[in-house]
């Protein structure tokens, strides 16, 4: 049985509320923990799912990978966050794959173990697919985005999303440290140069302040204005 803080963290996660005491505790026996060195691989797009991570602490980051080698950000997962639920209601492969950005723990709950106990779980069921349905709202804006705003307008909307208020002036999420310019570039589905050319407007013109590898967001209104 994991740890109490294990436990704990698993209970948090808002896909297993709708589990019942029983099903938790089925679910948590079947728990691995796993660690990851930063930049190691958790799993590679078209292999087989080996079940739903959760992640304790870290950062990883779900991408996929073209033909020529270009890679496409999809989203970062923090903790408390999990990935990847799809495959196990389709039997598909991994429709993206893992990397840990930063040292990284994580459990993983088996996809065999995790389709017994969803099979009797109909309100499990029901919150996982509602957080599905989010998720498929965040890819349809991403398609937008690609399709209708210029680099400018993405850059801006990604800053916003990022960003938290503390005392006068919204920060970049702490998060953020472990996203270089390239990184940038394929959430943003640019290249770097393009990125590197945003960030300077930008802070030329007073709307961002560059700290090393921290942005403060000084004029969040115009960041809005340029959606």
């Amino acid at each position: 049985m994991l740890a109490t803080v294990s436990v704990n963290l698993l209970e948090s996660v808002p896909c297993f509320a709708g589990l019942s005491p029983e099903a938790r505790r089925e679910l948590l026996d079947a728990v691995v923990a796993r660690f990851f060195a930063k930049g190691e691989v958790i799993m590679l797009e078209g292999e087989p799912c080996p079940g739903v991570f959760v992640v304790e602490t870290g950062v990883v980051k779900l991408y996929r990978t073209s033909a020529k080698g270009k890679e496409q950000i999809v989203r970062m997962v923090h903790p408390d966050g999990c990935f990847e639920c799809a495959p196990i209601f389709d039997q598909g492969p991994n429709p993206m794959s893992a990397q840990a950005l930063e040292a990284t723990r994580a459990y993983l709950l088996p996809a065999s173990d995790f389709q017994s106990v969803l099979s009797t779980q109909p309100r499990a069921l029901l919150e996982i697919l509602t957080i599905m349905s989010l998720k498929f709202r965040y890819l349809l804006n991403m398609v937008s985005d690609f399709s209708f705003r210029r680099v400018p307008s993405r850059l801006a909307n990604l800053l916003l999303q990022l960003s938290e208020q503390q005392d006068d002036a919204p920060m970049v999420l702490s998060s953020l440290h472990q996203l270089n310019q390239q990184h940038l570039a394929c959430i943003l589905g640019c290249s770097r140069q393009a990125v590197n050319k945003a960030l300077q407007k930008l802070s030329w013109g007073g709307i961002i302040k560059m700290e090393g590898h921290r942005i403060v967001v000084l004029k969040p209104e115009v960041l809005k204005d340029l959606l």
